[in-house]
Order: structure tokens, then sequence, then C-alpha cells
């Protein structure tokens, strides 16, 4: 049986700048995988994969907080990339960062993804890309009952990443995610009742005050209640 979810910061392949983490869920509790969590650190980036494989046969769903697309013309940037950054949610300090500016992540994620669909996982079902920028904004996680260990306890910020991708892996397993995008990528997030009401509001006006013409492709189902 496919019990776990898999979350995933990924860095460069010669950095220690990589992190992951495994939950698994037992009796409506999310815990980590305790094998796991005993020797839970950052890692260098080619030591991703060979650290993922012992448990992709147990794997529902794998988050990535890393590009697993790029975009055509300048910058390689995605719609929803051009979109995030946008004057408010730059002033807010939750814009992407260019990904000009993170080509050696790029060139590790794709590879990642490489490997990952030859193990059986399927680009925006069962395998999926995230922000933990937006998720540590965004989500409120005080209706989730967690145990051993929650992000508090996530001791460099790459693992409270990690942590933010695995519970979105969660999430997406339960039909609780939705997708902002266009056929150069897709973003995942928590569905719209499972944000903070601040940021609901912030999102929904910044959506409406888009430009309809300049993001007329850019497509989401944030707001619709069931998937």
């Amino acid at each position: 049986m496919k019990d776990l979810f898999i979350g995933i910061d990924l860095g460069i392949e010669t950095k220690k700048s990589s992190a992951i983490c495994i939950l698994k869920e037992k009796n409506k509790i999310i815990s980590p995988l305790t094998k796991w969590c005993q020797k839970c650190g950052d890692l260098l980036g080619k030591n991703v994969f060979k650290n993922l494989k012992p448990y992709l046969k147990k794997t529902k769903v794998i988050a990535i907080d890393a590009p697993l697309t790029l975009g055509k013309g300048k910058g390689k940037m995605r719609l929803f990339e051009k979109f995030f950054s946008k004057k408010a949610f730059r002033k807010e300090k939750i814009n992407p960062i260019p990904l000009a500016l993170i080509l050696g992540v790029c060139d590790l994620s794709f590879k990642l993804k490489k490997n990952l669909e030859k193990n059986g996982f399927i680009l925006n079902i069962n395998l999926i890309e995230t922000s933990s920028r937006l998720l540590g904004s965004f989500l409120s996680l005080k209706n989730f009952h967690f145990q051993e260990k929650s992000i508090e306890n996530c001791q460099t910020k790459n693992q409270k990443s990690a942590f933010l991708s695995a519970f979105l892996a969660f999430l997406h397993s339960k039909k609780k995610t939705r997708y902002l995008g266009y056929k150069d990528g897709l973003l995942f997030l928590p569905e719209i009742s499972l944000w903070k009401k601040e940021w609901q509001k912030f999102f929904y006006s910044t959506w409406k005050k888009r430009s309809r013409l300049k993001y007329r492709w850019l497509k989401t189902n944030i707001f619709q209640k069931k998937v």
C-alpha cells in the first residue's frame, strides 16, 4: 500500500542545499517517517535520488520545490511565475526567484524528474511542483494533527521547505490542492479554504485586478470548492 508523502526542497548538485521530508498518515495523525527523520538533514543535490529510491514504491505523491518545466522566451519564466512577479507579490516578498538565477537548480530538477518518471511518477498527477515560499505564507496548519515533529522542529530553512512540500503532497492525495498555470507549467497550492484568511482576500483581490489580456491564458481552479 502506498502511504508515504514526500516533499523535496531542491538545491544544486554540488552543495548541501537540498532536503527531503517523508510523511505518513495513520489514524488521521500526520507524522514523519521515523527511519528517515533519524538521519534527516541537508544533503548534496546529487544524492537526492539515491536517498529517495528506497521509499518510492510506497510513495503516493511527491511535491518538489523547484522548477519542473521551463517557459519559452526571455528568462524562461512560466506564466504563473510572471503573475506572482506582480508588484503586489513583490511588495509582500513572496515573488518567485527568476529562473535565470537558479539554472543550476533547474539542471538538477530536470534530472530528478526524469528519474522519477522512470519509476512511474507522472508530472501534475503524482509528481507536482510547488513553492514553499508561498506555502509558508498562505497555508494555515492549525486544523491539522501532527505527531512527533512539525515545521517548528526543522533545523534549517531547507528542511522547513521540504516539510511544507511533503504536507502539500499529502493534501494532493486528499484532492485538497489546486493549480495555477498554463501549458508551460502548473504550480500546485492548497485549496483556498486552507489558507490564512488575510491571504485569501489578498490573492482574490490581486487575481481580480490582473490584466485580462496579459494573463488570458493563465488558468486556475483555486476558487473551485470541489475537483
